[in-house]
């Protein structure tokens, strides 16, 4: 309705000028008023196709992006088939036909999980502050510390674009923020046998036994050294 008002009301505004001039129509005198506006129309005119350009560009993005989610959409669901099924899961390479199954499938969820963050950047539904809180969260942990360390090098030299290099940046970033931060950890020891449960009672129980046996068995020894008694010959 208002481009409809705004042709007729450009249409009929030489009768609007007659009518304001109170004279017949001196098209000379018309022509005059309508170069005035060249300059605004030139304006209007560049407006018009400063927007129709931006349109355009929005449009590409989002077929772009309709594209990269019809791709990510068939890559979630062939990892999905691969996490429920070995036989599938073997046919993505010798890491996954380890015997390891759990390891296998967390490898893939995690990335899963970051492809998720992914498609959030890029949509710019998520801030940087939240992604940063996630990604420490779930690179903290052992599985995806274990991910990203065999994957970042692959992440961060694909990304096409400023936005994605920043985005694999920032977890990356967290990681290397988690991984200075945890405690080194020794391997866990066997107790020792006075440290565990009962230790010092069972060692002092062992300790007497062989004590008694020591003694049963230098007393057996003295007893085969000495020389036997003579009796009193009893026929005198």
């Amino acid at each position: 309705m208002v481009i409809l008002v705004s042709a007729t009301l450009v249409a009929f505004s030489p009768l609007a000028l007659e009518l304001w001039k109170n004279s017949p129509a001196n098209w000379n005198w018309l022509s005059e008023v309508g170069q005035t506006y060249g300059a605004a129309s030139a304006l209007l005119a560049m407006f018009a196709l400063v927007g129709v350009a931006v349109s355009l560009v929005l449009q590409a993005r989002e077929a772009k992006s309709a594209r990269e989610q019809t791709l990510r959409s068939l890559h979630g669901e062939l990892m999905r088939m691969a996490m429920e099924d070995p036989l599938y899961r073997a046919c993505w390479g010798a890491f996954f036909t380890s015997d390891d199954p759990d390891a296998q499938r967390a490898h893939m969820y995690v990335n899963q999980i970051v492809n998720h963050w992914l498609t959030m950047w890029e949509l710019r539904s998520i801030t940087e502050p939240h992604l940063r809180e996630v990604a420490q969260t779930v690179l903290a942990g052992p599985y995806g510390q274990k991910y990203w360390s065999e994957v970042r090098e692959l992440r961060m030299t694909s990304a096409s674009t400023r936005r994605e290099r920043r985005f694999y940046r920032i977890p990356d970033e967290e990681y290397e923020r988690a991984r200075r931060s945890a405690p080194s950890q020794s391997p866990p020891q066997p107790p020792k046998a006075s440290e565990r449960p009962g230790g010092t009672s069972i060692s002092a129980g062992l300790g007497g036994v062989l004590a008694v046996l020591a003694a049963a068995i230098a007393y057996l020894t003295l007893r085969r050294l000495r020389p036997p008694e003579r009796r009193p010959d009893r026929a005198r």
